[in-house]
């Protein structure tokens, strides 16, 4: 992996900034706006004439015939009087519909009040932090050890084989091993690179992973989950039976090694 190619990417709508009063607003714009230019800047442009410096912006993703939802945070701090004022002037920029806004949850910190449920592209996602996940492996370790390995592998090369077949119903096969391992690390799990595919031959490594990277200084493999996520992958190019498939971690960060290195083959 190329160091300094990647940099991180917040993705919560939880905005946390002590000592500010950060209102979220919702602006819903008819669908024509995804091809006008200067939409955003008129948009933005409603702030710095009411004085309230922008906090952050999100854009859900559109498709042509859907409406646009763009949220912004701002701070509001000394004008909170001033949200229902700041919601009008959006309003009448050209192209949108529907203005709605949320004061803070608490002191410093405001939410998307909105949005249900989470899509990647058109298929709902849940996210999970990193104390969740991590916490939740750990303890499954320390309670069912190999047993709590075996079971992770097994249910995530089920699920993978079945998110490539939903793919390959829209795309080649090695267009969506592409997909597929840049949505590995759009969903957070670490960056996924094929090394080798083969028709009987998978080799691939995982930097920086979400799972791995909990368990440093184990002295042994923990990438179960993506161990078996991996030859998911190969299950569903080759079109073969789970039984068949033979996954090893032969690299992994959890015995400091500097990235995870899986090898799958059919038996």
């Amino acid at each position: 992996m190329e160091s300094g190619r990647f940099r991180p990417y917040r993705a919560g709508r939880v905005l946390i900034e002590p000592g500010a009063k950060p209102y979220f607003f919702e602006v819903i714009l008819r669908p024509e706006a995804l091809w006008e230019v200067g939409v955003l800047a008129k948009l933005a442009s409603a702030f710095s004439e009411s004085g309230a410096p922008l906090l952050g912006v999100k854009m859900s993703a559109a498709r042509s015939g859907e409406r646009l939802r763009i949220l912004f945070a701002a701070d509001l701090k000394g004008r909170e009087g001033e949200a229902a004022k700041l919601a009008d002037r959006l309003k009448r920029v050209p192209s949108v519909e529907q203005v709605e806004y949320a004061p803070p949850l608490f002191d410093g910190v405001a939410v998307d009040a909105w949005s249900h449920p989470l899509l990647l592209d058109d298929e709902r996602a849940a996210i999970l932090p990193y104390a969740f996940l991590a916490g939740m492996l750990k303890r499954g370790w320390e309670e069912y050890g190999t047993g709590f390995a075996a079971m992770l592998y097994h249910v995530a090369l089920a699920g993978a084989v079945e998110e490539c077949r939903e793919c390959f119903e829209k795309f080649g096969r090695g267009e969506c091993v592409k997909l597929f391992a840049e949505r590995f690390r759009l969903l957070g799990y670490g960056v996924l690179e094929i090394e080798k595919l083969t028709e009987r031959e998978l080799v691939a490594r995982v930097y920086d992973s979400v799972e791995c990277g909990a368990f440093r200084g184990a002295g042994e493999p923990r990438g179960a989950l993506t161990r078996g996520i991996v030859a998911g992958i190969a299950a569903a190019v080759w079109s073969a039976p789970p039984e068949s498939i033979v996954a090893e971690e032969v690299k992994c960060l959890a015995k400091g090694d500097p990235y995870c290195e899986f090898r799958v083959r059919r038996r």
